[in-house]
């Protein structure tokens, strides 16, 4: 059995598709809440027989496109398509629950992998079709599909793909979720899951960052960092680089550049050294308080993030993204990241592909 394969869809009417289609959340279920809300009207769907599609999302000058295809959960257990952050089992749990009492259209799962000569013509090529879908998305991304035409390229392209070895950017829980559904329903033959499969450097990668809620004394921790660190005074907020965090306290920012020998795997991440180094070490602190940790969303402006330590006098770390080098050689070694270690974007939208 090929473990990717083109699929039967309902893809969204163009009259519809501004009211169908919703963006990806942090929620519980990795969609808008809008979505468990909306009926799936059966006159907002145009079936269609097997096929793969191409999806592009656009805003401005950056444009990322990747292959929709249907790919079996086989491929998920065999290796072939690995994780490389770990998972809440809590989160795994109740995203089991919801499975069984929503009807929300399916959320894509975001796949990497280097793309080969064959993914790359099909896409040029069909992308120089009309193509079936074209409507202004959420969070102003333009939405594009094209239905890729049958014929000895598109099988060449899922070859090719099938043989890759690919990368989870993006729905890791679900994933495990579906797993677990997967596995309760006796572990089918046939089982699938709708993926949209990009190249190794076509999303945008960053990092979470971690706030520390306050009262933080300035001069406690810099000196609590000092034994490992380089802490410089900054005039603005510092791009991190690898190896280096920005840190805001006290009404300032500071470069922070880490002097210690870094680890193999993913004890040398800077999110690990930052949180071994520095946040499991807080309540060295006087007086000693219990600090509350946040990991922030991406999407949070660093400078809302800088107007809540003003707030409660806490403290700021911002990181850098490992490059996606970095992700594939951890993965390879049979590594994971910790939770909320990287954000890939832009994410899929749901609600554009339904299955029959």
């Amino acid at each position: 059995m090929n473990i990717v394969r083109p699929f039967p869809a309902r893809i969204v009417c163009q009259e519809w598709a501004g009211r169908a289609v919703v963006a990806m959340t942090e929620s519980l279920d990795e969609t808008s809440d809008n979505v468990v809300r909306i009926p799936i009207d059966p006159a907002a769907y145009d079936e269609s027989a097997a096929a793969i599609y191409v999806y592009r999302q656009r805003n401005g000058d950056a444009s990322h496109t990747g292959v929709v295809c249907e790919v079996a959960m086989q491929a998920f257990v065999g290796g072939r398509i690995r994780g490389h952050e770990a998972v809440y089992a809590r989160r795994v749990e109740a995203l089991v629950r919801h499975h069984a009492t929503t009807t929300a259209p399916p959320a894509l799962i975001t796949l990497l992998h280097h793309a080969g000569p064959a993914f790359t013509r099909t896409i040029d090529a069909t992308c120089r079709t009309p193509p079936i879908l074209d409507f202004a998305g959420p969070g102003g991304f333009q939405q594009t599909v094209w239905r890729a035409a049958k014929g000895s390229a598109t099988s060449a392209v899922v070859e090719e793909l099938a043989a890759a070895d690919h990368y989870i950017a993006d729905g890791h829980h679900r994933v495990a979720a579906a797993l677990e559904e997967w596995r309760l329903g006796g572990k089918p033959a046939d089982a699938s899951l709708l993926c949209v499969m990009h190249p190794i450097d076509d999303l945008r990668l960053s990092a979470f960052h971690r706030r520390v809620t306050g009262p933080v004394a300035p001069a406690d921790l810099i000196e609590l960092l000092t034994p490992d660190f380089q802490v410089r005074a900054a005039p603005e907020p510092p791009a991190p680089t690898l190896g280096t965090f920005g840190m805001y306290v006290g009404g300032g920012w500071f470069d922070v550049r880490y002097q210690g020998r870094r680890g193999d795997g993913p004890s040398g991440l800077d999110v690990a050294l930052l949180e071994e180094r520095v946040l499991k070490r807080l309540d060295r602190l006087p007086p000693g308080p219990a600090y509350t940790v946040e990991i922030t969303p991406p999407r949070t402006s660093v400078d809302a993030l800088a107007q809540r330590c003003d707030a409660d006098r806490g403290a700021l770390f911002t990181l850098a993204p490992p490059p996606p080098e970095a992700l594939t050689r951890l993965v390879d070694a049979g590594e994971v990241m910790p939770p909320k270690t990287t954000y890939f974007e832009p994410k899929p939208c749901a609600g554009i592909f339904l299955r029959p």
